[in-house]
Protein backbone atom coordinates (compact mmCIF):
# COMPACT_ATOMS: atom_id res chain seq x y z
CA UNK A 1 0.00 0.00 0.00
CA UNK A 2 2.82 2.37 0.57
CA UNK A 3 4.28 1.57 -2.88
CA UNK A 4 1.22 2.91 -4.09
CA UNK A 5 1.13 6.35 -2.05
CA UNK A 6 4.53 6.68 -2.99
CA UNK A 7 4.04 6.69 -6.63
CA UNK A 8 1.17 9.06 -5.66
CA UNK A 9 3.20 11.30 -4.63
CA UNK A 10 5.84 11.45 -7.11
CA UNK A 11 3.67 12.15 -9.97
CA UNK A 12 1.50 14.82 -8.40
CA UNK A 13 4.71 16.40 -7.48
CA UNK A 14 6.51 16.17 -10.87
CA UNK A 15 3.09 18.00 -12.46
CA UNK A 16 4.45 21.34 -13.25
CA UNK A 17 2.09 24.32 -13.16
CA UNK A 18 2.14 27.48 -15.45
CA UNK A 19 4.46 29.27 -12.23
CA UNK A 20 6.81 27.02 -12.38
CA UNK A 21 7.06 26.55 -16.64
CA UNK A 22 10.29 27.68 -17.88
CA UNK A 23 10.66 31.54 -19.51
CA UNK A 24 11.48 29.67 -22.91
CA UNK A 25 7.83 27.90 -22.43
CA UNK A 26 6.29 30.78 -21.22
CA UNK A 27 7.84 32.55 -24.48
CA UNK A 28 6.48 29.56 -26.67
CA UNK A 29 2.64 29.66 -25.05
CA UNK A 30 2.76 33.42 -25.80
CA UNK A 31 3.98 33.15 -29.58
CA UNK A 32 1.24 30.22 -30.10
CA UNK A 33 -1.36 32.55 -28.45
CA UNK A 34 -0.34 35.49 -30.55
CA UNK A 35 -0.56 33.55 -33.85
CA UNK A 36 -3.57 31.94 -32.69
CA UNK A 37 -5.21 35.26 -32.10
CA UNK A 38 -3.62 36.83 -36.13
CA UNK A 39 -5.20 33.53 -37.66
CA UNK A 40 -8.69 34.00 -35.21
CA UNK A 41 -8.68 37.54 -37.09
CA UNK A 42 -8.12 36.10 -40.88
CA UNK A 43 -10.88 33.08 -40.03
CA UNK A 44 -13.41 36.77 -38.91
CA UNK A 45 -12.83 38.19 -41.65
CA UNK A 46 -13.53 35.15 -44.15
CA UNK A 47 -16.83 34.42 -42.04
CA UNK A 48 -17.38 38.39 -42.45
CA UNK A 49 -16.75 37.75 -46.50
CA UNK A 50 -19.30 34.70 -46.19
CA UNK A 51 -22.03 36.85 -44.60
CA UNK A 52 -21.64 39.89 -47.02
CA UNK A 53 -21.75 37.65 -49.97
CA UNK A 54 -25.05 35.78 -48.32
CA UNK A 55 -26.56 39.48 -48.28
CA UNK A 56 -25.92 40.37 -51.44
CA UNK A 57 -26.58 37.30 -53.36
CA UNK A 58 -28.85 35.43 -50.83
CA UNK A 59 -28.09 31.57 -50.48
CA UNK A 60 -27.94 31.36 -54.42
CA UNK A 61 -24.29 31.44 -54.46
CA UNK A 62 -22.57 28.62 -57.35
CA UNK A 63 -20.70 25.76 -55.71
CA UNK A 64 -17.60 27.38 -56.38
CA UNK A 65 -18.38 30.54 -54.44
CA UNK A 66 -19.07 28.35 -51.12
CA UNK A 67 -15.90 26.53 -51.68
CA UNK A 68 -14.00 29.99 -51.89
CA UNK A 69 -15.74 31.12 -48.74
CA UNK A 70 -15.63 27.70 -46.75
CA UNK A 71 -11.71 27.45 -47.71
CA UNK A 72 -11.12 31.46 -46.64
CA UNK A 73 -12.27 30.16 -43.43
CA UNK A 74 -11.08 26.55 -42.91
CA UNK A 75 -7.38 27.68 -44.39
CA UNK A 76 -6.15 29.86 -41.36
CA UNK A 77 -7.52 26.75 -38.66
CA UNK A 78 -5.99 23.94 -40.26
CA UNK A 79 -2.54 25.60 -41.08
CA UNK A 80 -2.55 26.53 -37.49
CA UNK A 81 -3.63 22.68 -36.09
CA UNK A 82 -0.67 21.75 -38.55
CA UNK A 83 2.08 24.74 -37.15
CA UNK A 84 0.77 23.93 -33.86
CA UNK A 85 1.29 20.16 -33.61
CA UNK A 86 4.77 20.84 -35.22
CA UNK A 87 5.98 23.36 -32.89
CA UNK A 88 4.75 21.33 -30.05
CA UNK A 89 8.32 20.28 -28.55
CA UNK A 90 10.48 23.04 -30.71
CA UNK A 91 12.00 26.14 -28.32
CA UNK A 92 10.29 29.44 -28.63
CA UNK A 93 12.00 30.91 -31.81
CA UNK A 94 11.32 27.90 -33.89
CA UNK A 95 8.02 27.73 -33.23
CA UNK A 96 7.39 31.08 -34.10
CA UNK A 97 8.97 30.49 -37.53
CA UNK A 98 6.86 27.26 -37.62
CA UNK A 99 3.69 29.36 -36.96
CA UNK A 100 4.78 32.27 -39.06
CA UNK A 101 5.18 29.65 -41.98
CA UNK A 102 2.04 28.37 -41.37
CA UNK A 103 0.29 31.73 -41.28
CA UNK A 104 1.90 32.31 -44.71
CA UNK A 105 0.82 28.64 -46.58
CA UNK A 106 -2.75 30.02 -45.23
CA UNK A 107 -2.74 33.56 -46.70
CA UNK A 108 -1.46 31.63 -50.17
CA UNK A 109 -4.36 29.60 -50.11
CA UNK A 110 -6.59 32.05 -49.04
CA UNK A 111 -5.48 34.30 -52.21
CA UNK A 112 -5.93 31.23 -54.41
CA UNK A 113 -8.67 30.74 -53.66
CA UNK A 114 -10.13 33.95 -54.09
CA UNK A 115 -7.94 34.62 -57.05
CA UNK A 116 -10.36 31.11 -58.64
CA UNK A 117 -13.96 33.37 -57.79
CA UNK A 118 -12.13 36.19 -59.59
CA UNK A 119 -10.93 34.46 -62.63
CA UNK A 120 -14.55 32.72 -62.70
CA UNK A 121 -16.24 35.93 -63.04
Amino acid sequence: MTKNTAAASNTVSQRSTFRELSFSKKVGWAIALLFALISAVWVWVGVANLFEAIATFGLDLTGLSWLVFIGSIAAPIVTYGFGFLVGWRMPAWAKAVVFLVALAVAMVIKADLESLLLGGL
